[in-house]
């Protein structure tokens, strides 16, 4: 039973290391009103030209040290999806970059959250413009 216990925890911890270093940061106002959607319908967007209606970007999320492993980039790319849509984002822009000199887990994900902006509501406008000014008046006295 013990090396039952030894072998299970192996595995746990190899398929554990494949998870890299995650960074999460709130770049717009958090309190507009979620209109979670499927994450499997989620749209995710290679570069800005491609994202075809007026946003907003609300969050930031980062995935850092990946292996080079088609399966494993993939699963990432679904949970980044999955935490977009809890957070009321309509769409992602994702990007993949390497990091030089760090051969063992070259890749890294970069994801802004985007709100679209041309069908929101009203509160939602107000909020957005509330939390721009008090951004603009935070860099004045700073």
């Amino acid at each position: 039973m013990k090396k039952y216990l030894i072998v299970l925890t192996l595995i746990l911890g190899a398929c554990t290391s494949f998870v890299g270093k995650t960074n999460y940061v709130e770049l717009g106002p958090q309190n507009l009103s979620r209109q979670v959607q499927n994450a499997k319908d989620m749209p995710v967007f290679s570069g800005p030209d491609k994202v075809n209606k007026p946003c907003s970007h609300i969050a930031f999320y980062q995935v850092q040290r990946l292996p080079d492993n088609k399966n494993v980039i993939q699963r990432e790319i679904e949970k980044i999806k999955e935490l977009a849509a809890k957070r009321g984002a309509n769409a992602i822009l994702l990007r993949q970059y390497y990091n030089e000199g760090d051969a063992a887990y070259p890749i890294n994900l970069a994801s802004y959250f985007l709100k679209y902006l041309d069908n929101i509501s009203e509160e939602d406008k107000e909020r957005i413009i509330a939390y721009v000014d008090s951004q603009e008046t935070a860099n004045i006295h700073d």
